[in-house]
């Protein structure tokens, strides 16, 4: 008779990135211009800035949202709007 077991196994990834190290004000102007992007996050790059805006906000970067008139870049006329990426055939 045939017997199953579930394993779990433990890999090792290698994936290139980058670190970037960014002065207070730059890491809140990121912050402020991030929390503006528009999008889908599941078919679109929004996701991939949202993961990024959220790993700022968990270190400490001040988030100006929901009022980024406070920020003084002023953000709040304006947005950063993607497009779904494009089908695969």
């Amino acid at each position: 008779m045939a017997a199953a077991e579930k394993t779990t196994i433990a890999r090792v990834v290698m994936e290139d990135g980058f670190t970037l190290k960014l002065t207070v004000d730059e890491a809140e102007t990121l912050v402020a211009v991030l929390a503006c992007v528009g999008g889908s996050p599941d078919t679109s790059p929004r996701g991939l800035a949202e993961g990024v805006l959220k790993s700022l906000i968990d270190v400490g970067v001040r988030n100006y949202w929901p009022r980024l008139s406070d920020h003084p870049a002023s953000l709040t006329r304006g947005s950063v709007q993607f497009n779904d990426y494009a089908a695969e055939d």
